[in-house]
């Protein structure tokens, strides 16, 4: 949070702040190129497969991630056009609700930040044995690589999982 211009916590303002409004367009982007994988392989056959859980796992917490950056938004916009947020002194900020949701979100977004960091390193060490798991796979990495960043790579992605899929079938 920002509070006159002097920083309360590490989340940008997006109301107020051209990089976060930045940060979510791309996680809105990122749920929109991740949709099209995860529509893909729901779909296939649930099999014992390591990767399935691992997978499941990120996109749980990518899910959540998401679910939480748009809250954030929801707050940020109220306190500041309804709460007159950046014209408040530290304490009465401090006084309102709605802030230490805001510094929960911050800590939760930190956690889960750090679990799928932790995730995604562990990922290419778990075998994919089912065409299930291959396909997560290819899920998380399309969300990952995001068609702005890598237009190409994301194509190729997203294609892959297409025809896993017409094969799986």
């Amino acid at each position: 949070m920002y509070h006159k211009g002097k920083p309360m916590s590490r989340r940008p303002l997006g109301a107020a702040d051209a990089d976060s409004r930045a940060i979510l367009e791309l996680s809105r982007r990122q749920i929109i190129a991740g949709s099209v994988a995860v529509a893909i392989v729901k779909d296939l056959p649930a099999q014992t497969d390591p990767a399935v859980d691992v997978c499941r796992a990120w996109l749980a917490r990518e899910a959540e991630h998401e679910a939480l950056i748009r809250r954030w938004q929801k707050l940020e916009n109220y306190l500041i056009h309804e709460r007159s947020w950046l014209e408040l002194s530290e304490q009465e900020c401090a006084a309102i609700p709605e802030v230490a949701e805001l510094d929960a979100i911050d800590e939760r977004l930190d956690a889960l930040h750090e679990k799928r960091q932790e995730l995604l390193t562990s990922l290419p060490k778990v075998y994919s044995t089912t065409p299930q798991g291959l396909a997560l796979k290819l899920a998380v990495a399309a969300i990952i690589v995001m068609p702005d960043e890598n237009e190409e790579a994301h194509n190729l992605l997203t294609s892959a999982l297409h025809d896993l899929q017409t094969l799986a079938l």
